[in-house]
């Protein structure tokens, strides 16, 4: 029998993401919003997923419904502000960024991801200072790689 922990259908579904079993993985994520349907980390990792397979729309209508659940939660923000850029929308993300920078203002991701969004919009100087404030930070060996195509290196 599948475990039933909301942690656990979480897992389930990301594997199923990774294996590229859509449905499955979109069954394993309901049912983990279903569960607990007022926590925020199932509709954020249904987000995170959409976002990955190109679902710009979708992956933010599941980032809206995370960040109502949980609105100091800084990940669906980012996570938000990163769909709005797949969509050419710098702007608006931006100030997904900046609101996400008030509940996780020493996160790396956030400061790389929002040093794109800014190059993006052409403000290069300010984009720069994002890169370096990033480089300071915790990254993950991907954003890493990526602060490296940035031309930045971790500090």
């Amino acid at each position: 029998m599948p475990d039933n922990c909301y942690r656990c259908m979480i897992v389930h579904a990301r594997i199923a993401d990774l294996r590229g079993q859509r449905e499955r993985a979109d069954w394993w994520f309901s049912r983990a919003a279903d569960a607990a349907p007022s926590i925020p980390f199932a509709y954020n990792s249904w987000g995170q997923a959409l976002l990955a397979r190109g679902d710009a729309d979708g992956a933010i209508a599941k980032f809206t419904v995370a960040n109502q659940k949980g609105p100091h939660f800084a990940d669906p923000l980012e996570g938000w502000g990163e769909a709005l850029m797949a969509k050419k929308q710098p702007d608006a993300a931006l100030a997904k960024f900046t609101e996400a920078d008030k509940y996780a203002p020493n996160w790396g991701r956030l400061h790389l991801k929002w040093g794109e969004a800014l190059e993006y919009a052409g403000r290069k100087n300010e984009a720069q200072k994002q890169f370096g404030q990033a480089a300071k930070l915790d990254l993950s060996a991907a954003d890493k790689a990526e602060l490296a195509r940035q031309g930045q290196s971790k500090v």
